[in-house]
């Protein structure tokens, strides 16, 4: 729509009576929500049972405004619907998590997207985690050609726990020591040519749990970059892998034009720029914020996308 039909479009609702506004008003959001529902019920049109794993259920109603299904296995017999067993299970208000939704790719703090989608603060923080469960738990991305991996660190904030056992809990606004190594958690970023993104934190990071982490991200068809960690030297000799070690000391950046660790240093480089909004993240909830930085990579840039993956019924995409 031309702007200047917008224009029109908003002087003509300013001009109706209160009533003919609260009716149009009630119209939009149900077909909204009616939107949010043919989504659902087109991009998972007969879901497995999600209590035995039984394939080709019945249609059994509609109830809640989505279709009901019956599972055909004689032991199970249960009904669900296309949201039973995901993160999105009961959740209400479905006429406003498009609105959510745009505050998630809007990058919006708790408070901003509350305000401006009508919703309570606590229900804000328990949405955001919830359309970021599914993404954070399909972290296994498989990579191929030429793979960079880098490690980076974040401070620890404890933000939420009312109880700390491993250290005396800091004045309020008190920052960690960006220096002291017990204050910083260590995440490995793993990413290759094609924009393909893999992440682990682990504040005990060793290097079995490295090797364990990237053995079913890289095949033998690959060639891994790395800085000069002996992490990846070790793995790469195990798997048969072609290495090639980036040491910043020798000032050795650059291996034959092409191999090289700048695209993830790049993308360290917008993840922390990005997450610096926040004003510190939780260290418990440091896996959903990096799966939601992966989806401005790799996910198509619209709610429904969005949604999609959040049911874990579409795989990530690059965006073309």
């Amino acid at each position: 729509m031309k702007k200047a039909d917008l224009k029109s479009l908003e002087q003509t609702l300013a001009s109706l009576p209160v009533d003919l506004k609260k009716y149009l008003a009630d119209q939009l959001l149900a077909q909204i929500s009616s939107q949010v529902v043919t989504l659902l019920d087109t991009t998972r049109p007969f879901p497995p049972c999600p209590h035995c794993g039984g394939e080709h259920p019945v249609k059994w109603g509609r109830s809640g405004g989505l279709h009901r299904y019956r599972c055909r296995n004689p032991d199970c017999h249960k009904t669900f619907n296309a949201l039973t067993g995901t993160p999105l299970a009961k959740m209400q208000h479905r006429d406003k998590w498009f609105d959510y939704l745009r505050c998630m790719r809007d990058s919006l703090t708790l408070r901003v997207s509350a305000a401006r989608v009508g919703i309570d603060l606590k229900t804000a923080f328990r949405w955001r985690h919830r359309f970021l469960k599914e993404s954070a738990s399909a972290n296994g991305n498989a990579l191929s050609g030429i793979i960079e991996v880098d490690e980076t660190f974040f401070v620890e904030s404890c933000k939420g726990k009312r109880h700390l056992t491993h250290r005396a809990p800091r004045k309020r606004g008190g920052q960690g020591n960006k220096k002291k190594k017990a204050d910083k958690i260590p995440v490995i970023i793993v990413r290759d040519r094609h924009g393909h993104v893999s992440d682990l934190v682990d504040p005990a990071l060793q290097k079995a749990t490295v090797h364990d982490f990237l053995a079913p991200l890289i095949d033998r068809d690959s060639i891994l970059c790395s800085d000069g960690h002996s992490w990846y030297k070790t793995f790469s000799a195990e798997h048969g892998i072609a290495h090639h070690r980036l040491i910043t000391l020798d000032n050795q950046r650059v291996i034959g034009k092409e191999y090289h660790i700048q695209n993830v240093n790049s993308y360290i480089s917008r993840l922390k720029g990005w997450i610096g909004r926040f004003h510190g993240v939780g260290t418990a909830y440091l896996p959903n914020y990096l799966a939601w930085r992966r989806l401005f990579e790799t996910a198509k840039p619209s709610e429904e996308a969005w949604l999609r993956v959040a049911i874990g019924a579409d795989q990530q995409q690059i965006p073309t």
